[in-house]
């Protein structure tokens, strides 16, 4: 008894060690699988990246209209004191007009402190290149949105990809046991002399490539889990399990974009499309802008210091001259021989491409949403008549495993009826994926109906 006793404490103490190891598995419904894609999946964060750095492009910009101010600072030695050559008139109005006087001006040492500011008045490029850097970065946070739904097509193929294998490794695996009973049955008949050994012969064959299939399968489900976790940006050996069944998903609604036309003015795609066809807009205001006067005011406040030999500079007792400057700059363009006009009409020809590319995409997306509905249709079509088949299927191989026990019905007859069930099993899950594969397409081809 206090062995028994020993005993269950123990297999409660290893049920509590095991509890973290069991509560580490990752539980994922598509719904749930698809909201951590959309959260962590590579292409997602790549996304939001180009958004960061499109609004520190802003920032950027913004930053070159706003006031300038630098400081410097120079210390100079002189190996050689520059010599300047005047004539000697200067010094000497009698002096022979061709006699001139090297002197070498300025001292060993000098330093020079200065303080500068700029500020931007005016700029024709800087004010579209504001707008530009805007609509741009509105091009990539709808980028992000387009990635987005993309992104819940690619998780929710691969989730319902990876239950159709599960499934089908599930039913190869219910064959080769029933192909693995039969085999043992006639087996003993042909012991018995009732039948000939090829019966067995034949279904040895069937069992060994059921086996193939199944090792094949089981592969196949393991990759195509591994495939979801990498859509999710997990780690490939994550440990989960899927908590959605192909039966449950393909009995939900049929989905709203089936019912509604396309829209085409809240498309993420086509809008971004549209932000770069103002961009290029943009760029032919900004070429025209090239022709227009910069004008920016500037302050400079500086002050020198000599001192010859001795050094450094910066002693007590040295000077410091202090200058300062005040003033407005202007750079006005007159003759750039006819190339600023070029650069504008090659900005026209972007702006026709760009254009041309929008309406490219309007009617690709068009065409995917009309072929996205028709596949949907057909596979709808699809998928009801595999139910009917299997439903047929289990009523014949009611009747067939009744008639078996009778003993009016073979053992040949109800393998083949078994056969045919799971050969019926294994369509319906091919149309459950075609019809769920092609629901994400038509839910991606029309995100916002």
């Amino acid at each position: 008894m206090k062995r028994l006793f020993k005993l269950g404490a123990l297999a409660s103490a290893l049920s509590l060690l095991w509890s973290p190891l069991v509560s580490a598995q990752l539980a994922l419904s598509l719904d749930q699988a698809q909201t951590l894609g959309v959260a962590q999946a590579y292409a997602m964060q790549r996304a939001r990246i180009d958004v960061d750095v499109a609004r520190r492009d802003i920032k950027e910009l913004l930053a070159t209209g706003l006031p300038q101010v630098s400081a410097s600072f120079d210390v100079n030695h002189f190996l050689d004191i520059p010599t300047q050559v005047v004539p000697a008139t200067s010094f000497n109005p009698m002096a022979p007009e061709d006699l001139v006087l090297e002197l070498a001006f300025g001292t060993t040492q000098s330093a020079t402190a200065g303080f500068n500011a700029t500020q931007l008045v005016f700029s024709g490029s800087y004010l579209v290149g504001v707008k530009a850097a805007q609509v741009f970065a509105d091009a990539k946070a709808l980028a992000v949105d387009a990635t987005e739904v993309e992104t819940r097509r690619l998780v929710a193929e691969a989730y319902v990809t990876a239950l159709a294998a599960e499934a089908n490794a599930e039913t190869l695996d219910r064959a080769l046991t029933l192909v693995a009973a039969s085999e043992q049955e006639v087996r003993a008949l042909v012991e018995e002399g009732l039948l000939e050994s090829v019966d067995s012969d034949q279904l040895q064959l069937s069992r060994q490539a059921l086996e193939q299939q199944l090792s094949t399968a089981q592969l196949q489900a393991d990759l195509t889990l591994k495939l979801l976790l990498f859509q999710c940006g997990l780690k490939v050996d994550e440990n989960v399990i899927l908590t959605d069944d192909l039966q449950a998903l393909t009995s939900t609604k049929v989905p709203e974009a089936i019912q509604s036309t396309l829209n085409l003015d809240n498309n993420p795609s086509l809008e971004e499309q549209r932000r770069y066809v103002a961009l290029a807009e943009l760029d032919v205001m900004n070429r025209r802008a090239d022709a227009l006067p910069q004008v920016a005011a500037f302050y400079s406040n500086s002050a020198q210091t000599f001192r010859d030999p001795a050094f450094p500079v910066l002693e007590d007792q040295a000077n410091w001259y202090p200058s300062q400057i005040v003033g407005l700059s202007l750079n006005m363009p007159i003759w750039t021989s006819f190339g600023g006009r070029q650069r504008v009409e090659k900005a026209k020809l972007a702006v026709l491409t760009a254009e041309t590319g929008l309406m490219q995409m309007e009617s690709a997306v068009q065409l995917e949403f009309d072929r996205a509905r028709a596949t949907f249709l057909d596979a709808q079509a699809a998928l009801s008549n595999a139910e009917k088949q299997l439903d047929l299927a289990a009523r014949i191989l009611t009747r067939i495993e009744l008639g078996h026990k009778e003993g009016v019905r073979s053992s040949f007859e109800l393998n083949t009826a078994q056969n045919q069930l799971l050969e019926a099993e294994g369509n319906l899950i091919g149309a459950q994926l075609a019809w769920l594969t092609a629901q994400q397409r038509l839910i991606a081809s029309n995100p916002r109906p």
